[in-house]
């Protein structure tokens, strides 16, 4: 399967629809990206990238990217209350920082928010 887009380029999902929100972790159970899935089996992954900004990806399919070392240990767990039903993607809302580099992202998923960040090298996640 491919990658279809990267980047700011990648949040252009206004009006997909979401089957599930999954948190992937690595063995040792700290959270090491964000996935969004698609009814038509793509996936939105957003994780820290080396510089502390927010990598997006972007593909035709449903995987553990290879850049989350070793991938075969990524251990994705869904996110109650956002998975189990379609979520219409409402509005894509992304922030950059001073330097021009995407940091966070707001997403309205069938009236709820969902906040995916780089804080401090750290991924973070808000859900309201």
């Amino acid at each position: 399967m491919a990658l279809l887009a990267e980047g700011a380029d990648a949040l252009d999902v206004q009006g997909c629809e979401i089957f599930e929100v999954v948190k992937i972790c690595g063995d040792d159970g700290l959270l090491e990206a964000v996935q969004l899935v698609f009814l038509d089996d793509r996936s939105l992954t957003l994780t820290v990238w080396t510089d502390w900004s927010l990598a997006v990806e972007l593909r035709s399919d449903v995987v553990v990217p290879q850049y989350l070392w070793p991938p075969e240990e990524g251990v994705r767990v869904v996110i109650p209350g956002l998975s189990d039903l379609s979520f219409e993607v409402g509005e894509v809302v992304p922030r950059f920082n001073d330097a021009a580099e995407l940091f966070e992202v707001q997403f309205v998923l069938g009236g709820r928010q969902l906040l995916v960040g780089s804080t401090g090298g750290n991924l973070i996640i808000e859900i309201e």
